[in-house]
C-alpha cells in the first residue's frame, strides 16, 4: 500500500476569537495529485502556511517522509523538499530567468563570486525538464504569465522539491497555458512528486488530480478519490447542503440605469462601454493585466481619462481625484478594504 510522503494530522490552529483549523488532516502521495478543496475561510491557506512553518501550530502532528517534523518557516521547508507556488507570482521582472531561480542562493565559488555560467547552465536545464522555450538570461518580464509559472515550477524543482503546492494556479492563464501546466504536472508525477492543487475550479480536479481533501471551517470533512466522486457531492461537502439549495431563484427587478460608461479609453482601457442598472450586480472579468483595474481606476478618477463618457444617474461625472469620486459616491471594493484597514 502507498504510504503518504506528507500527512497532517488533526491540526488544531486558532486566532484570538477565530479557531481557524479544528482538527483538519490532509495526506499526500508520491506521484500522486491531491486536491485540496473549501469554501473562501474553509481553512486551506491556514493550513498551508502551518506546512511551511507561516504559522506554528497549537495541536495535531506533522509528518514528512515518516518523521515528524516541524518547520520553522518557508525556507525550512523549502531546504527540506516542500515547495509552495503561490496565486500572486514572487518572481522580479527586471531580473533574468535564472536570476529568479536562484534569487538569494546564487552558486558561488570559494571566494564569494558568482558562478554565472554554472547558475545558467543549471537554469537552462531546469527549463528544458518544463518545456520553456526560453534561456535561462532572458529577462523575466518578457515571459507571458503562464511561462513565468513554470518558472516558479522550475524554482520548486531547484529545491529538488518532493512536495509542490500550487495555489489556484490557473487563474490567470489561457486555455493553451492551463493545458501546458496539465503537461507539467503529470510529468511531475510520473518523476514521483507529490503535489497539493488548490482550486475552486472542478472541472480542473476532475481533469488533473487524484484524490481530493475537502476543508469546511476549519474540519477535515472527508478525502475521496476522484473515480468515486461526482460535482454535487464535493459541493454539498463543501457547503454541508446539497446544490438544488445553493441558489435558489430570485426574480430580480430591475430599476433605472444607475451608471453608464461610454467608450471609456485611457491607460490599459480601450473603448469600453457598459451600463449598471439599479438592484444589478456586473461582473468584470478578465485575465490579469487584462485592464480590469485600469477601467474602474479611471471611472473613479484615480487614473486619466483620455476619451468617453461616466454617467451617473443621469448626469456627466469626471471625478479627476478620488476625493471627487468619494463626493459622488464612486468606490470599489480594494478601495473600500484599503480605508477599513
Amino acid at each position: 500500500m502507498l504510504q503518504p510522503i506528507l500527512q497532517l494530522s488533526e491540526i488544531e490552529k486558532a486566532f484570538p476569537g477565530v479557531k481557524a483549523l479544528d482538527k483538519a488532516s490532509l495526506n499526500v502521495y508520491p506521484g500522486k495529485v491531491m486536491a485540496l478543496l473549501g469554501e473562501n475561510g474553509a481553512g486551506k491557506s491556514t493550513l498551508m502556511k502551518v506546512l511551511t512553518g507561516i504559522y506554528s501550530k497549537d495541536s495535531g502532528e506533522l509528518r514528512y517522509q515518516g518523521e515528524e517534523t516541524g518547520f520553522k518557516g518557508p525556507r525550512d521547508s523549502q531546504q527540506a523538499g516542500i515547495s509552495i507556488i503561490h496565486q500572486e507570482l514572487n518572481l522580479i521582472p527586471e531580473l533574468t530567468i535564472a536570476e529568479n531561480i536562484f534569487l538569494g542562493r546564487e552558486k558561488t565559488n570559494a571566494f564569494g563570486r558568482i558562478l554565472w555560467s554554472e547558475m545558467y547552465a543549471e537554469a537552462d536545464r531546469l527549463l528544458a525538464r518544463l518545456n520553456v522555450k526560453h534561456s535561462a538570461k532572458t529577462p523575466l518580464g518578457e515571459l507571458s504569465l503562464g511561462e513565468q509559472q513554470m518558472v516558479e515550477i522550475a524554482k520548486a524543482l531547484s529545491f529538488e522539491s518532493k512536495v509542490i503546492i500550487m495555489d489556484e494556479p490557473t487563474d490567470a492563464l489561457t486555455d493553451t497555458e492551463t493545458e501546458s501546466l496539465f503537461s507539467v504536472i503529470n510529468e511531475l508525477r510520473e518523476q514521483g512528486c507529490g503535489i497539493v492543487y488548490i482550486s475552486h475550479r472542478l472541472k480542473e480536479i476532475f481533469e488533473i488530480c487524484d484524490d481530493i481533501t475537502v476543508l469546511r471551517d476549519g474540519k477535515f470533512i472527508g478525502q475521496r478519490t476522484v473515480a468515486e466522486t461526482d460535482e454535487d457531492t464535493l459541493i454539498e461537502m463543501m457547503v454541508g447542503r446539497k446544490l438544488d439549495e445553493q441558489y435558489p431563484r430570485i426574480d430580480a427587478v430591475h430599476g433605472k440605469t444607475s451608471l453608464e460608461v461610454k467608450n471609456l479609453s485611457g491607460t490599459g482601457v480601450d473603448n469600453v462601454s457598459f451600463t449598471l442598472d439599479q438592484g444589478e450586480i456586473l461582473g468584470v472579468s478578465g485575465l490579469m493585466g487584462a485592464g480590469r483595474t485600469e477601467l474602474m481606476k479611471i471611472i473613479y478618477g484615480a487614473l486619466k481619462r483620455q476619451s468617453g463618457d461616466v454617467i451617473l444617474n443621469g448626469k456627466t461625472i469626471n471625478p479627476d481625484s478620488l476625493k471627487k469620486a468619494w463626493q459622488t459616491v464612486l468606490l470599489t471594493s480594494q478601495r473600500i478594504v484599503k480605508e477599513m484597514a
